[in-house]
Order: C-alpha cells, then sequence, then structure tokens
C-alpha cells in the first residue's frame, strides 16, 4: 500500500496556521499594512523614543530563528565515528548522509548545504569558532505532536494549556512598559514574543507601520489619519470597549511614528538608511534579517527578536531534496546575518539562537525520508557564542524504548543557560524548576 508522506502531519499544518491569543491581549492589523502589536496597556506616543534611549547601548539582544518542521539532526550534523551504523539506518536515503569535513572538528562533518553563502555559510562560521552546536536537544519523554512540540518550545513549559512565550515573560520581568520593539517579530507575531503585559511588535519593514485605510484617497485619507490621530491621543473613559481602541491606535501610532524615517520606497533615488553593509540573497528570510540588522543597529531598544526559516523540514519523504533546500537557504541567510552584525560593529551583542520542534527517527522509511522523532539539533551562533559541540551527541547503539535517539540537553537548561549567561537575569523568573535543569556555558 503507497504510503501517505503527510500522515501524522495535519498537526504540522495546524501549528504553522494556529495563533492563540489571550483576552487581555491585544493585536491590532488592518490600519497598518503588515503590523501587529499584542499589549495590555496604552502607552503614550512621546513616551517610546525615551524608553528606546534609556536602554544601555551595549544591551545584550538574543534573536531567535525557528526552522519550521522538525529538523534531522542525523542528516545536519553527522557523526562521523558512528558513520555504519548511520549508514545501515538510513538505506532508504542511499545509505550515509552527503556531508563536508569541518576544519576543527573531527567528530563530526555537516550537511554540504551548510556551507552555502558568504564566508561558507554556518560550516565557515563553526569554522571560524562563531557557533555551538547542540546536538540531541529535546525534552524528557517527547511528545512528536508538531502542534505540542513547538508549544513547549515557544512557552518554555511541557505543558497543552496556553501561556505567555518564554522572551514574552522575560519582557514581562525585564522589558519596558512603553516601547513595542523590544520585542519584535520579522514577519507574523511570533508565540515566543507572546507577554502577559509588555508590548512587542511584529513587522517585515518600517513599510509596514504606515497607516493606511482600505476605501479612502486624498482628502478621505487624510481625514481617517487626522480621526485615527485625535482617537489615539484621547484619554481612557471608563468603557472597556472605546479604551481597547484607544490603546489599539494609541500603539500603532506610536510605531509609525518612530519608524517612518526609515522608510525607502521602490524607484527612490534617495540612499535606503536601512540599507545592509553587505550582500544578501534573495528572499523574505534574507531580507527580514537584513532589516532586522539594521533595525538592532538603531537606538529603538530591540533586545529580543524572532525569526521564522524558510523551507519545509518535516521531510517524511524526499528529504534529501528538501532538507538541502531548506538548509541551504538557512545557511546563506545567517551567514548574510551575521557578516552584516559585524560589520556595523554590533556583533559582539547579538546571540543568535536556532532551534526546531523536534528530530527525526534515525531509521529512515520507505519514502525517501523520515518520521518525526526525539533528539533534535539547534545550535548558538555569534562572536560570543561559545565554539564547538556543546552537548552530547546521542549514541546510535543506545536508542529508547521507541528506537528514537536519547535525549542528551533538555531545551529549558539551554533557556535557563541563555537567560542567564546572555541575558543576565535569573532563570526562575521565566522557567519553572529551573534549578533543576542545570546550565551550559554556551557564551563567553
Amino acid at each position: 500500500m503507497p504510503r501517505d508522506p503527510f500522515k501524522g502531519c495535519d498537526d504540522f499544518r495546524r501549528a504553522r496556521s494556529s495563533t492563540d491569543f489571550t483576552r487581555r491581549q491585544l493585536i491590532v492589523r488592518g490600519a497598518a499594512a503588515g503590523l501587529g502589536y499584542y499589549a495590555a496597556k496604552a502607552i503614550a506616543p512621546a513616551r517610546m523614543l525615551e524608553a528606546a534611549l534609556a536602554q544601555a547601548p551595549d544591551a545584550p539582544v538574543l534573536v531567535s530563528v525557528f526552522l519550521p518542521g522538525g529538523c534531522d539532526l542525523l542528516s545536519t550534523v553527522i557523526p562521523l565515528e558512528q558513520g555504519g551504523r548511520l549508514a545501515d539506518l538510513r538505506r532508504s536515503l542511499g545509505g550515509a548522509p552527503p556531508q563536508v569535513a569541518v576544519a576543527n572538528e573531527s567528530r563530526i562533518a555537516l550537511h554540504p548545504s551548510l556551507a552555502d553563502g558568504a564566508g561558507g555559510g554556518v560550516k565557515g562560521l563553526f569554522e571560524a569558532g562563531k557557533i555551538g552546536l547542540l546536538p540531541g536537544i529535546d525534552y524528557a519523554n517527547p511528545d512528536l505532536s508538531h502542534f505540542h512540540s513547538r508549544h513547549f518550545w515557544e512557552t518554555g513549559l511541557v505543558t497543552q494549556q496556553s501561556a505567555p512565550g518564554w522572551l514574552g515573560r522575560w519582557l514581562d520581568r525585564h522589558g519596558s512598559p512603553d516601547n513595542p520593539l523590544q520585542g519584535l517579530s520579522m514577519g507574523e507575531l511570533s508565540p515566543v514574543l507572546r507577554s502577559g503585559g509588555a508590548p512587542v511588535a511584529a513587522l517585515d519593514s518600517p513599510a509596514d507601520a504606515q497607516l493606511q485605510f482600505a476605501g479612502t484617497w486624498d482628502v478621505g485619507a487624510d481625514l481617517a489619519a487626522q480621526a485615527w490621530s485625535r482617537l489615539a491621543n484621547e484619554a481612557p473613559g471608563g468603557r472597556p470597549g472605546p479604551d481597547a481602541a484607544k490603546r489599539a491606535t494609541a500603539l500603532v501610532r506610536t510605531v509609525s511614528d518612530q519608524l517612518t524615517p526609515y522608510i525607502h520606497a521602490d524607484g527612490d533615488p534617495a540612499p535606503d538608511p536601512l540599507a545592509p553593509p553587505v550582500a544578501y540573497p534573495q528572499g523574505d528570510f534574507s531580507q527580514q534579517l537584513s532589516r532586522l540588522a539594521a533595525l538592532i543597529a538603531l537606538p529603538l531598544g530591540v533586545r529580543v527578536a524572532t525569526v521564522e526559516a524558510p523551507g519545509n523540514f518535516d521531510t517524511h519523504d524526499n528529504q534529501p531534496k528538501e532538507l538541502g533546500d531548506g538548509l541551504s537557504e538557512g545557511s546563506q541567510g545567517l551567514a548574510a546575518f551575521q557578516a552584516d552584525l559585524e560589520a556595523r560593529g554590533i556583533a559582539d551583542r547579538v546571540l543568535t539562537f536556532v532551534w526546531s520542534e523536534f528530530g527525526r527517527r534515525p531509521e529512515s522509511n520507505d519514502s525517501q525520508g523520515t518520521d518525526h522523532g526525539a533528539g533534535g539539533v539547534a545550535w548558538v551562533q555569534g562572536t560570543r557564542a561559545r565554539a564547538g559541540i556543546v552537548s552530547d551527541y546521542p549514541d546510535l547503539t543506545r536508542l529508547d524504548a521507541n528506537d528514537n535517539l536519547a535525549v542528551t540537553v533538555d531545551f529549558r537548561r539551554v533557556y535557563c543557560s541563555l537567560l542567564e549567561g546572555w541575558l543576565g537575569t535569573d532563570a526562575t523568573e521565566v522557567i519553572p524548576q529551573a534549578a533543576s535543569f542545570g546550565r551550559l556555558e554556551l557564551t563567553r
């Protein structure tokens, strides 16, 4: 019987399209072309820039990059010392995965697509001592559902109950009540930044923050903008509905005003104020990373940011091509992003964390693919990232009861280490039972 390549993956489609917000959180869309927020209270427009400038200019920034679908550890970071066993398990994929050696580590090789990009891509960054690999990352008794696992990673809580994101909770503790750009999603608003009260924002470029009113133009558009501004400046009147509208308009107006100086229209002969100092490849992912690097370099108070990588890492079938394409585009964008940060002189205060919701089974299936498994792959990237292989690589001869890779590092241990070692705050404020997870040295 032919195998359904999407068997068990309805929740992958569901996870990619689902957005869940509580009533306390406010999402604003429509008046601004591609701009979204959630926040619990209004912000006076004049206070946003003050809040951004009050932040220390060398404050660390954490960037979260998500590889959607469950990236396969064994074909991404190949264990050379276990090559024979891996070839036996991956016979339907042609045996041992394609690989390129790295100059400074004899225990592993990397997928050839990770050599794509400026300076040799992710491979070049690893060889330059700017990447710390985390093979075997997951959580105990892993749930192999995309929807559940992604929710666990996004919240830092192994529970199916609705909850704020782990970086959203950090902003609730250490962020500003007046600056939505402190937590910035490039593209759709990420659940990682979902907060209980701190304002955050989502956009692709500064142009997304401009006020637009469907069906209006010329005088009508001007009158609509004037009415919007009046509503944004009105004081709360004690009525939940109108007050919510006032809070929404104040947020949109504030960020719109703040980002207006950095808009550059197609065909405008003036220099783009956010133009990168290095070349980026084509594509939405690279464009989002380029804009993010520029916004971090400005006095906007960005502290945490999220980007979702392109590609389908849910490689139940045709894995050689699908994984190669996804890793290639990701490697090119991440390498350009790192080069951009370094050219702008801000690389020492930006750390990038790349992750996926789980790994894949050691044994390949009969559709030239691999099914949902445990023990995935993640890495930290940056000039201050600890270099090398930071966690133990799973042993292919010691699989778990379900014939999956054994988990060698809990993702919450990594979160605790990032909160304390990079952001410099107490992990117990964000991760329940943080003391039980231990810590890793992820930065230098």
